[in-house]
């Protein structure tokens, strides 16, 4: 039975997060001090062990040739202390005695041919030298054979390891705090007041583009009830409509009219359903010829809004690289919107620093400045009772929006010279 390696590890990202920083740590701390004790410490130890070796031979050498006094200025001149014990005299016991470390006395024996004692003190360290039925008591000072570096480096690390440790799981924790705020406001239904991203950059990008998505996912949801409510209510209006006139038709004239809400019904379908799959725009871009192009679209409105009076002004020549669809859905519900509300129609057709301008002016009664942004959005109506007279759904000018802001372009409305409402169109990098 195979053991699979993460059924040992933990589940949650600040256990996984801590490990993932720990485990390196601990590894770099076991192979420094492995090395430091290995290549340093052994290696001063060693060396400070030959040195005392060196110093107890001379001495020695001294003592046997010149005898103790001389030996005792050696060693008070090498910053040693020097006693002689007679062979029968007694040796106090020490106090204080601390084992000894191996390298030492290793280093010692392979120096010293002669048998010795050694005792580690808190700040001592005597060497006892049996020589001619005497002995030799020498007495270093701790540090000349004891290093303290390995002490200070231990606790440098051990204290510094705790300070990382300490901050990295702060920091850590907030950066999974980030997260969990993120995940919770991302399972919760809509947007949660006072929320923001925070955390690292990834977490903020994360954070904002799930800020985004949200809304998103809104303004779709308020539009599809938005969407259904008009339908149920224009549809309503009309099927009830056409209802009471079959109940009270007697005359060719009201047939007419019955077959005049169907059509509206017809054309209400169409709208929905072009808006509802967004299929309206297209991306492909040929050459167009904006005099001809524009003239086709109008000659076929015109047919519709006969009593109208429409002109188009366009600069002579006038090509741009844009899609005939985009252009014609634009054109033709700017165009029908105006005839709707006027009788006086004047369109202008140009090119702006490599932007193609394209404005629709009317002598209509023009759109209130408090509700020249809301005419864009789906399904709104500035007449209140919605009048079904007038075959439209609202949708639109909520098209036109929606296939400017994909071609990168822009749109807005401002009073006109004509006394109505004129609105603009730009398209951008039409060349």
């Amino acid at each position: 039975m195979k053991i699979k390696l993460k059924e040992f590890l933990p589940k949650k990202i600040l256990p996984r997060l801590l490990l993932i920083f720990f485990i390196p740590l601990l590894l770099t701390q076991v192979l420094a001090i492995y090395f430091f004790y290995e290549k340093h410490w052994e290696k001063i130890t060693t060396r400070f062990s030959n040195i005392a070796s060196n110093n107890i031979t001379l001495i020695t050498k001294d003592y046997i040739d010149n005898g103790f006094e001389s030996a005792d200025n050696l060693s008070r001149k090498l910053n040693l202390q020097l006693k002689l014990i007679e062979h029968n005299e007694k040796i106090s016991p020490i106090s204080l005695e601390q084992p000894v470390p191996e390298k030492i006395i290793r280093t010692l024996k392979s120096r010293l041919n002669n048998n010795f004692n050694i005792y580690l003190l808190e700040d001592y360290i005597h060497i006892i030298v049996p020589i001619n039925n005497k002995k030799l008591k020498f007495i270093f000072p701790k540090k000349y054979l004891i290093s303290e570096t390995p002490v200070i480096f231990f606790l440098w690390i051990i204290l510094s390891s705790l300070v990382l440790s300490l901050a990295a799981f702060l920091f850590l924790r907030i950066q999974v705090r980030a997260i969990t705020r993120l995940s919770n406001f991302s399972n919760s239904y809509g947007l949660i007041k006072g929320f923001k991203s925070e955390g690292a950059t990834e977490i903020r990008m994360a954070g904002n583009a799930v800020i985004r998505m949200k809304r998103k996912i809104k303004n779709e949801l308020n539009n599809k009830i938005q969407f259904l409510a008009g339908i149920s209510h224009d549809l309503g209006t009309l099927v009830t409509r056409i209802i009471l006139q079959l109940e009270i038709a007697k005359k060719p004239s009201d047939v007419k009219r019955i077959k005049n809400d169907v059509n509206s019904i017809q054309n209400l379908l169409n709208e929905y359903l072009i808006f509802s799959k967004k299929t309206y725009f297209e991306e492909k871009n040929t050459k167009l010829d904006v005099n001809k192009t524009l003239s086709v679209i109008l000659n076929e409105i015109k047919t519709q809004y006969k009593k109208k009076n429409i002109t188009l002004k366009c600069t002579k020549n006038l090509t741009v690289y844009l899609n005939l669809n985009n252009v014609n859905r634009v054109f033709s519900n700017l165009v029908n919107n105006a005839c709707q509300y006027s009788n006086k129609i004047n369109i202008n057709a140009k090119k702006e620093d490599n932007n193609f301008i394209l404005s629709v002016d009317d002598n209509g009664p023009g759109v209130p400045k408090e509700i020249r942004k809301k005419i864009f959005k789906p399904f709104f109506k500035e007449d209140k009772s919605r009048n079904l007279n007038k075959t439209s759904a609202g949708l639109g000018l909520s098209i036109v929006k929606d296939i400017m802001k994909q071609t990168g372009g822009t749109i807005y409305v401002e009073d006109s010279e004509l006394g109505g409402a004129r609105v603009v169109t730009i398209w951008p990098n039409t060349n």
